[in-house]
């Protein structure tokens, strides 16, 4: 690669990184399903229903 500079074989290589990164998670996920995936997220943060007004 002595066409592309130092930075652009550093960025070219993060992306494939990431890129497999990104593949492995798909597939681990695809292979090992999770019945936790499926549980409605519950809203901590709720102030209940009032409005604080100033």
């Amino acid at each position: 690669m002595n066409w592309l500079t130092r930075q652009e074989q550093y960025v070219l290589v993060v992306a494939l990184a990431l890129l497999l990164v990104g593949l492995a998670v798909k597939t681990y996920r695809t292979s090992h399903p999770s019945a936790a995936g499926t549980a409605p997220v519950l809203q901590a943060a709720t102030n209940g229903g009032t409005v604080n007004k100033q």
